[in-house]
């Protein structure tokens, strides 16, 4: 009989996670790996009750097992424990039906992708780790970028591991924000992260060349809710600075975004931050329902709110 583990989560992360698994079962002695459709339980599960015949310990790989739906109840006396000849991993999706029933799942091993909040230390540790692993460190601006573009941990390593390998090729020992910038974003996402880094950090010439450029390239749609995102974080900041600890998480905000929408909550203040944020929600609902909303609007919304600023910001440590 065989041994169901089932593997659920989304995205890189889980193809790492299949990996890792994989790996384990093949340093064990599982060293015959190969992939099956699902189709139905029972013939899945009847297909996959030994081992093959030449008594090897096998590993047979279903991908989008949430297809096959919950197995049914009579099914579950064909399932045996971890130590069975043959591992069926089930590759599912955290948002697919449950693959056994909750009774059931003392029978199987469960494997799922570690979530992490965006303001989690541990995600500076796998990227940092990445690069460990290579001999190359990271700068902390890296560190904070990297964070900001990619939300999947296995993104996030992966793109770490791609960058110490550009630095061993280059000769050089420490990943720098150039790095990230140059290997890691797009045209379109490098010119909307100089916008809004430019606006957080009073950079008129840069935030007004960067909006020019993604003005003919570019979906205005997208633009309004990453810029909204953003300072709506700095005016919240700024009209509440004592309570921005609470503010990050209960935004989700990361800490290269938060220590920028600080910056630009001392810069421009509570009241054209308002404004602004306003001004934002106006553009993006006349948008939405065909009023005419254009870039020119936006172009407006944005001279207005460089023109306001009353110092130089600055940076807070989140």
């Amino acid at each position: 009989m065989p041994h169901l583990h089932i593997l659920s989560g989304s995205g890189a992360s889980l193809r790492r996670l299949l990996a890792d698994e994989t790996a384990k079962l093949a340093s064990a002695g599982y060293t015959d790996v190969r992939r099956q459709e699902g189709g139905e339980w029972g013939a899945l599960l009847s297909e996959n009750r030994g081992r093959d015949l030449f008594g090897d310990l096998s590993v047979v790989v279903v991908e989008e097992g949430e297809t096959l739906g919950t197995m049914p109840e009579r099914f579950a006396f064909m399932l045996e424990g971890p130590g069975a000849g043959t591992h069926i991993l089930l590759v599912c999706k955290t948002d697919g039906p449950r693959p056994v029933a909750k009774e059931h799942e003392a029978l199987c091993t469960l494997s799922k992708v570690e979530t992490l909040p965006p303001w989690s230390k541990e995600r500076d540790g796998i990227i940092l780790s990445e690069a460990g692993k290579h001999g190359v460190k990271i700068a902390r601006n890296a560190v904070s970028l990297l964070k900001e573009l990619f939300e999947d941990i296995g993104e996030l390593a992966s793109e770490a591991e791609k960058l110490a390998n550009v630095c061993i090729l280059r000769k050089r020992s420490e990943i720098s924000v150039s790095d990230v910038e140059d290997f890691c974003m797009s045209d379109g996402n490098r010119n909307l992260l100089k916008l809004l880094d430019g606006l957080c950090s009073g950079n008129r010439v840069e935030s007004l060349a960067s909006l020019e450029g993604m003005s003919s390239r570019s979906e205005l749609t997208p633009l309004l809710s990453a810029l909204h995102n953003r300072f709506r974080l700095a005016m919240y900041y700024a009209l509440c600075p004592d309570e921005r600890a609470g503010y990050t998480r209960a935004l989700g905000a990361k800490d290269y975004a938060a220590r920028l929408a600080w910056g630009a909550a001392d810069l421009y203040g509570s009241v054209k931050l308002r404004d602004f944020v306003t001004g934002l929600i106006r553009v993006a609902s006349n948008e939405r329902i065909g009023q005419g909303a254009s870039w020119r609007d936006l172009d407006v919304l944005v001279i207005d709110l460089l023109s306001s600023m009353k110092g130089q910001g600055q940076t807070a440590n989140f």
